[in-house]
């Protein structure tokens, strides 16, 4: 490695971390100014930059565990904050479909740029053991994502998520914590490799139709450490 590379490579992290910095201290400055202007107006304004100025994005466990009824449904909006290979932002939408008693069909729709650019896919879920009295719910989902690559690229993740989730009732409120542990195989170019994380997180709820959430998402094999958070409409 030369010199002259390694000076480039300095100089792309050290503007790569100046870019986060100010667009952390932007988006803060906007929240700060619009929390006195209602709940959507303030939302919509914290979460466009994420969305405009995506570097990296991928999905996480987010609302899976969140079992829906039959013939409901649930948007989520999922924020991330990627803090391996290069720190940035991503976005992710989803919607969420209750099919049978025990299981939710999922649509995934994301963006970004850098790594990871547009990704598409979903998920089936099956929460076999739900959650009822002291048992807590216990379920797992199959998922697909097709991700389209820097370099044009594609790579599809098959993954399997095993999950365990508990709500409680607390004084604030309820809150229900949850852990999953996605793992499985990315295919692209002729090639693949197995990758796997395990998420931390919970949702909290703030009325009968809306939730938010916040996770932390652990690389375990060939994938990016993450904290995201996002709100979700239940219907």
């Amino acid at each position: 490695m030369t010199s002259e590379y390694r000076l480039r490579k300095t100089d792309k992290h050290l503007l790569d971390l100046k870019y986060l910095v100010s667009e952390l201290a932007f988006m803060a400055d906007i929240f700060k100014k619009t929390q006195n202007h209602g709940f959507v107006r303030a939302t919509l304004t914290f979460v466009a930059p994420i969305i405009l100025l995506a570097t990296t994005a991928q999905a996480g466990v987010f609302s899976t565990p969140r079992f829906v009824a039959p013939g409901e449904f649930a948007v989520g909006l999922e924020p991330e904050l990627i803090l391996t290979n290069g720190a940035g932002f991503g976005a992710n939408v989803r919607y969420t479909h209750g099919i049978a008693d025990l299981s939710n069909a999922t649509f995934i729709v994301g963006t970004g740029s850098g790594p990871r650019k547009f990704r598409v896919g979903g998920n089936l879920t099956f929460d076999f053991f739900p959650d009822v009295d002291k048992q807590p719910g216990i379920g797992v989902a199959f998922q697909a994502l097709y991700y389209r690559l820097k370099d044009d690229k594609g790579q599809l993740e098959l993954t399997p998520i095993p999950y365990i989730h508990k709500a409680f009732v607390t004084t604030g409120g309820e809150i229900e914590p949850f852990i999953g542990l996605p793992f499985g195989w990315a295919f692209s170019d002729g090639s693949y490799k197995t990758i796997a994380y395990l998420s931390l997180g919970s949702t909290f709820k703030s009325s009968e139709k809306f939730r938010y959430i916040i996770e932390l998402g652990v690389a375990i094999n060939n994938y990016d450490s993450y904290v995201s958070g996002g709100i979700v409409y239940y219907h």
